[in-house]
């Protein structure tokens, strides 16, 4: 494990400053669904962002400016989220990672680094496990904490309970127990409680409930694995780091960053910009 501090400190605001302003947003059909993303077409390493659920691309704004300068980067609205379309009513892992596979062949692009934040990233591993051909890199973001830990079947069931009594209200409370701290800065607060409020119900209960059962299936994928894993966690709720080698043993890289939130790209973008930089050139370089 490698713990990574930056003496200079981003403020949250800046990110609707200094953003990369994704204007030419394109829709891509994409297994029944009109996906949206942004392309900047250039470069020879091609970096994939997949966002959380219930959030958006938006949120990689700030890596967007800083990484296009030197990589092809893709940020895409995953099915359901954003400006993509809800067709299906399919919320599984399988089903989003052939989605993402499709993309990235339809896209017909080469020498990919996945970096998944969240939810993200076990769309992230469900796609190398379909396409591992153009995929070089795997970078997860604050997700693989306690990896094959489930929550008691008591927990799951008043959650899942309480979504479907309230569901927006339930959201918002376990964003601020479990994704945010009383430290964190009221701007992030408020973006992601208004984007949690915006969730389609329809969408955002089968994609949890599936997501409670889901450890099992993602520690099967890392026991598969054959990419190295880059982790990168922030330290405002521990890493359970033993979870992590027992299905990994040593093929993997944990980096701790500094925050108070689940959110380090609009928390502390300069700091994480400057680890997953120095990430993908290690991953470049190893090739």
């Amino acid at each position: 494990m490698q713990a990574y501090t930056q003496t200079s400190k981003s403020k949250t605001h800046e990110h609707q400053k200094n953003s990369f302003t994704m204007d030419k947003t394109k829709k891509i059909n994409i297994n029944g669904e009109s996906l949206a993303y942004f392309d900047n077409e250039k470069g020879n390493t091609t970096l994939l962002f997949l966002h959380g659920a219930f959030i958006n691309k938006e949120y990689w704004n700030e890596q967007l400016s800083y990484f296009s300068k030197n990589y092809r980067v893709i940020v895409i609205d995953l099915p359901g989220h954003g400006k993509s379309t809800h067709n299906k009513e399919d919320w599984t892992g399988p089903r989003f990672g052939k989605d993402i596979s499709k993309f990235i062949q339809e896209l017909a692009i080469k020498n990919v680094i996945i970096i998944g934040h969240s939810f993200g990233s076990d769309v992230m591993l469900e796609t190398v496990a379909i396409n591992d051909t153009d995929i070089i890199g795997l970078i997860e973001i604050d997700h693989m904490k306690n990896v094959g830990m489930e929550l008691p079947k008591e927990v799951v069931d008043q959650i899942v309970q309480g979504l479907n009594a309230d569901f927006e209200n339930t959201c918002q409370q376990f964003a601020k127990q479990a994704l945010l701290s009383e430290a964190t800065d009221s701007g992030i607060v408020s973006r992601l409680l208004a984007d949690y409020k915006e969730m389609n119900p329809e969408i955002g209960i089968p994609l949890l409930e599936y997501g409670f059962s889901y450890p099992r299936r993602e520690a099967e994928l890392l026991k598969e694995l054959e990419l190295k894993l880059y982790s990168i966690h922030v330290n405002y709720a521990p890493t359970n780091e033993e979870s992590l080698k027992k299905y990994l043993t040593d093929n993997y890289e944990l980096h701790i960053i500094e925050g108070t939130c689940h959110y380090p790209m609009i928390e502390s973008p300069e700091k994480l910009n400057t680890l997953l930089e120095k990430l993908f050139t290690e991953i470049v370089k190893n090739e």
